[in-house]
């Protein structure tokens, strides 16, 4: 192997210094999270209609409001964009949750800084140097692997003691890592000594992953073609591996709409159903979707109006989706109110750290887990 790929799949690889901890064929149940980043900041307004608003909604966006037969009823007050509408079922039956008005007081609409923000669980104004998730998973994992992300962006599992895995698909990750052996002895040069280590927990990961390789795993139900499609079957792969992995990452983008928003937004928001769902519907046939959740976060919303090139710009509060076996279905959260704008945003009504506070306590049982103080707290897990 040269030395470039080497240094390429170990700095992709994220994987931290700490000793493995493989425990393939454990029967252990421990709650598995799978995040989705909607890059690029989601336009929530079109995604999430509050109806009580509908005449406020249409002042605002005249031309790129959604019409009746562009999306679909979900109860009397709330409707969402007709490409979400197989969400229908998991509402209906109880597995869907809608957390509305997410945001953080000073909101940045940068999307390099508040996306930071929002993988780190901080303030506005408080720069941290660990993922909000960094040093929950360690306690939570009997695996030598505490993540995996595929595609763009570790930072909610990286700073502290988590070891994740960065990949771009399974297949690619194997033929990397498949030249890597054992890394021997290590040395009293701290430069080679941490090459040496990183090299080692490669190994230990690729060694994970091929006894998982060799239970045959036969998915059960198709995965659209899309990038999340290939992320998400991916994810079903690893968990019907049974290896103990306590969360995933997945993203799909670019969310970034300021110009000719409708059908890019359509097709994204197809693309998310699709995926989910998929997953959805491998894991109830494993028998694994009980012990699932998906949850999705963004960088920022949208503003309230529409813009000048039939989109929409950096906002501020936004609706994001918790789906899963054991969800409490419903609404939580309060709909930011279209006739309370300050400065063309709507106004936030939930911190977004009472959503991550809330599934590690409830989800993980780690009732003692605070990201800050004086969050809400949302009754949205049912327990095992």
């Amino acid at each position: 192997m040269k030395r470039r790929d080497f240094m390429y799949l170990g700095a992709a690889s994220g994987l931290s210094l700490a000793l493995p901890k493989i425990a393939l064929g454990q029967n252990t149940d421990t709650p598995i999270l799978i995040l989705i980043e909607l890059n690029g900041g989601n336009d929530s307004h079109n995604t999430v209609l509050d109806l009580s608003q509908l005449s406020l909604y249409k002042k605002l966006r005249p031309r790129l409001g959604l019409e009746a037969d562009e999306r679909v009823q979900l109860d009397k007050n709330f409707a969402l964009h007709r490409s979400l509408k197989g969400f229908v079922d998991p509402w209906q039956r109880g597995e869907l949750a809608l957390v509305h008005g997410l945001g953080y007081p000073n909101a940045n609409k940068s999307h390099f800084r508040s996306i930071e923000i929002w993988d780190m669980a901080s303030a506005s104004d408080q720069y941290l140097s660990a993922g909000w998730l960094a040093n929950v998973l360690p306690k939570l994992s009997s695996s030598s692997i505490d993540a995996m992300v595929f595609g763009r962006n570790s930072a909610a599992f990286t700073g502290g003691n988590t070891q994740h895995i960065q990949l771009k698909n399974l297949k690619s990750f194997f033929k990397k890592a498949k030249n890597i052996d054992a890394a021997g002895q290590g040395s009293d040069n701290s430069a080679l000594s941490y090459l040496l280590a990183l090299k080692q927990n490669v190994f230990d990961g690729k060694e994970l992953m091929m006894q998982g390789l060799s239970r045959d795993i036969k998915l059960k139900s198709p995965f659209p073609k899309s990038a999340l499609g290939r992320q998400l079957e991916d994810v079903a792969k690893v968990i019907r591996m049974q290896l103990q992995i306590p969360a995933f990452k997945v993203a799909i983008g670019s969310f970034d709409t300021h110009k000719g928003q409708k059908n890019k937004h359509r097709q994204l928001l197809q693309q998310l159903a699709d995926g989910m769902l998929a997953l959805r519907a491998e894991l109830t046939a494993s028998g694994h979707w009980p012990n699932v959740l998906m949850m999705t976060y963004s960088e920022f919303g949208r503003r309230a109006a529409e813009n000048g090139s039939g989109g929409s710009d950096h906002g501020t509060a936004a609706t994001h989706f918790l789906m899963g076996g054991r969800v409490k279905g419903g609404h939580y959260g309060e709909y930011p109110a279209f006739d309370n704008l300050q400065g063309r945003d709507v106004v936030f009504n939930l911190d977004f750290r009472s959503m991550y506070q809330s599934v590690v306590q409830q989800w993980w049982l780690q009732p003692s887990f605070e990201l800050a103080s004086g969050l809400e707290s949302l009754d949205i897990i049912h327990r095992p």
